[in-house]
């Protein structure tokens, strides 16, 4: 490159990096002037990306996080509070720089200046392509501003540093043109492994992307097949340093195996391919509907893009069965790094789509896809096939304007100028409308300000923040195990994270991806009925009370019987403060009802299978005692179920007496299972078949939890004319045991094991100590 055309060079990135400035400036104002004072979202995963790291930056240290989960904590991969941010603040914070206080204006900072950040290295890229140095900077900023990652800034703002998708894709880009230049490997693998520090998805980007490169260049590039072992190491590398700095921190085994959503959170035709936001999304979506608006698989490249893309390929189909140059159809006419981007992106958008786990006969291949199902996204695989495509959309516009000039077409190249003002408009319409939208929500100051926070009234009551050792929301929210869904609400979650971060009391709650499957459990189990034992007690450092924390919404009956445990501290719109000793909350009803069972058991009639029941009422009361599985919960058997379904734990007549009482029906069900705990159903039947009544109950929502089960029970009212019943559930991996049906005003005892292991049982529940 010559002296001129490098000055050209820089000073084009120079005009982009000022271009791209003015426009974030423009877009994006109101947040740039008061950066503490806008939440992208005041709610949802950019809250608690606001939370983990304002708590971190000003509680913690090292890998581990306590904001959440209390006692426990959690390794801070699993938060979404970008680490290698966090930690800086937190270095920051402890030599008297006030970063936590700022934490929102710090996120929307570092997420704002990918917009800047962007188009730069992308314009690097066209540089690399062989365009024109204007040409190459309006692509550039149209490119960038129009990237997917910028629709993550209202919820995933670790996801939304667009810039290391194509800065990885630099780095390729240099490989193949110098292979033998380790630094391009080495940039790679550093790469990598930084952004991997703010958010794994990025690992797991780069990896697959450099490792389809490897793939396609084997194939098509036999020179290069001596430099294959170093994109292979470098594509390898960053994946098992990052698995074992994991093996090596994260004390936690239990992890869920199986995270919901692998063929969920997809990309589609739809939405890589039609507009995904703005006044043409509206358009489209009024003329031509049936596209798809998956969130997780937007990678909209552009109308400009699409056209450019079939019409490309169709020329290029009909230029090879012209020509017959049959070997053409995998390897076009178009510059190496172009080529074999084409082709590892169009595997990685297939891998998005979720090919081949959509495939049924390869089901196995999904059961041993273990590493790639903790990605569940796999919408997001689309990313590298944007810029990909929208770097070819530029290269090919380019080529046919010189092609068209070169004939003497003026006319028809200036087609060209209107293509890419139509791209600039649709750009415009994305971005403009992300901007609007995740400038709207302020109130931003208050959520970090101890002085407006709920706490702070708390010397109304002589109380202060040391006198408690956790926080506890009301309605309570634990998610992340895709195994429970206790959802809490917008009021709990908001409060709950203010008053966290501002007193530095932990959250008993947790809303944290791959969350620990037992630890989850001990938690949820505080919200058991009294005959269930709360072993989560134990793990507590000290015997101080729980603060609850209640916000004015509607509270389940597990939730209401806390709060009537608790003495009222602070009573205030938002919400309201309750003192819970630890002594209330682990009480139990395991003395009272054996006492109870030991006066009325003598007087009741023995049925068959040894039950004494309270009532004249038909029960129905199955243990699977004889059944080929033998992991019983309080026998020997249980019912199991290996493969996806619904599975039939009872199918015939109805006990109880022709009434419309009210009854449940309810089973144990293992909740360490590798998959999820699906649903219940309950089916009754009319004398000719008919179906007439059907009630679900989503086992996500159970509360119930004894050891390693959990009790999933469906309410229901017996139809008059209903004279079978059926009893479904739907999973996959099933482990049930103690199915029972009753009526509600109705108990059922019997004994299960015999000598020093016999054990009364009360409606399923173990009465023994």
């Amino acid at each position: 490159m010559s002296s001129t055309s490098a000055r050209a060079h820089w000073l084009g990135m120079a005009g982009v990096a000022l271009t791209a400035a003015v426009l974030t400036a423009v877009l994006f104002w109101p947040m740039l002037v008061y950066p503490n004072d806008h939440f992208v979202t005041a709610g949802g995963d950019a809250l608690q990306s606001y939370y983990v790291t304002a708590f971190y930056a000003m509680h913690n240290t090292g890998t581990q996080f306590t904001g959440m989960n209390y006692p426990f904590g959690e390794h801070f991969n699993y938060p979404s509070l970008q680490p290698l941010l966090a930690v800086t603040m937190g270095f920051l914070q402890r030599h008297g720089v006030e970063t936590g206080r700022y934490a929102v204006a710090i996120i929307n900072s570092a997420a704002l200046s990918s917009l800047l950040i962007t188009p730069v290295v992308v314009y690097a890229i066209l540089r690399r392509t062989r365009l024109p140095v204007v040409y190459a900077a309006v692509l550039a900023l149209l490119i960038g501003f129009m990237s997917p990652q910028v629709l993550r800034l209202d919820a995933h703002l670790a996801l939304s540093y667009a810039w290391f998708v194509p800065l990885l894709w630099y780095c390729i880009i240099r490989m193949q043109e110098a292979p033998a230049r380790w630094q391009w490997y080495g940039a790679f693998v550093a790469s990598t492994l930084f952004m991997a520090t703010v958010m794994p998805y990025f690992l797991a980007l780069g990896c697959f992307f450099l490792l389809g490169h490897v793939l396609v260049l084997g194939m098509q590039q036999p020179n290069m097949r001596r430099w294959l072992g170093r994109m292979l190491v470098a594509a390898l590398l960053p994946l098992l340093l990052f698995r074992a700095y994991l093996w090596a921190t994260d004390p936690v085994t239990d992890r869920p195996p199986n995270p919901y959503g692998l063929l969920v959170y997809v990309a589609t035709p739809g939405t890589v391919f039609t507009p995904a936001l703005g006044k043409l999304h509206d358009w489209w979506q009024r003329h031509l509907p049936g596209s798809s608006d998956s969130y997780e698989g937007l990678a909209y490249v552009g109308l400009v893009c699409t056209a450019t893309l079939v019409v490309a390929l169709v020329v290029g189909l009909g230029s090879v069965v012209r020509r017959r140059r049959w070997w053409q159809l995998g390897r076009p006419a178009l510059p190496l790094h172009l080529r074999t981007g084409l082709w590892a992106a169009g595997l990685l958008l297939l891998l998005s789509f979720g090919y081949p786990f959509k495939w049924r006969w390869l089901d196995a291949l999904t059961d041993y896809a273990g590493p790639v199902k903790q990605f569940r996204s796999l919408g997001r695989f689309a990313w590298p096939f944007y810029y990909v495509a929208t770097t070819f959309t530029a290269y090919y516009l380019y080529r046919a304007w010189r092609f068209l000039r070169l004939r003497r077409q003026p006319m028809v190249a200036l087609a060209g100028l209107a293509l890419i003002l139509f791209w600039a408009i649709d750009a415009w319409y994305q971005v403009s409308a992300k901007a609007a939208q995740v400038s709207e929500a302020v109130g931003a100051n208050d959520f970090l300000d101890p002085n407006t926070s709920l706490a702070s009234r708390m010397t109304w009551s002589k109380r202060q923040i040391s006198d408690f050792q956790a926080i506890m929301p009301l309605p309570y929210f634990n998610i992340g195990t895709d195994k429970f869904d206790l959802s809490g609400s917008g009021n709990s979650f908001y409060q709950a994270y203010k008053m966290s971060a501002t007193t530095g009391l932990p959250l008993l709650a947790s809303y944290i991806p791959r969350a620990s499957v037992g630890q989850v459990m001990q938690h949820i189990q505080l919200f058991s009925s009294e005959l269930i034992p709360k072993t989560l007690l134990a793990a507590f450092p000290s015997q101080k009370p729980i603060l609850l924390l209640v916000t004015p919404d509607a509270l389940t009956e597990a939730e209401q019987r806390l709060v009537r445990l608790g003495h009222l501290l602070v009573q205030a719109p938002e919400g309201s403060l309750y003192e819970l000793p630890l002594a209330a909350l682990g009480a139990t009803s395991l003395a009272r009802e054996r006492a109870k069972a030991d006066s009325l058991l003598p007087a009741l009639p023995a049925r068959a299978g040894g039950l004494r029941v309270t009532t004249p009422a038909g029960v129905i009361v199955q243990g699977y005692d004889s059944a080929p599985d033998r992991r019983g919960r309080l026998g020997a058997g249980a019912f199991y179920a290996p493969k996806e379904g619904f599975s039939t734990l009872y199918d015939g007549p109805l006990p109880m007496p022709a009434d419309t009482g009210r009854y449940e029906a309810s089973v144990w069900m293992y909740a360490k299972s590798n998959y999820g705990l699906g649903n219940m159903q309950i089916k009754q039947y009319e004398a000719g078949g008919r179906e007439i009544d059907h009630q679900t109950a989503d086992a996500r929502h159970a509360t119930e939890v004894l050891g390693d089960w959990v009790r999933v029970v469906v309410p229901f009212r017996r139809a008059p004319t209903a004279v079978r019943l059926e009893i479904l559930y739907d999973n996959r991996d099933l482990l049930v045991d103690d199915l029972l049906v009753r009526p509600l005003n109705t108990d059922v005892y019997y004994y299960v094991g015999t000598g020093a292991q016999r054990q009364l049982i009360k409606n399923t529940y173990p009465l023994n100590p």
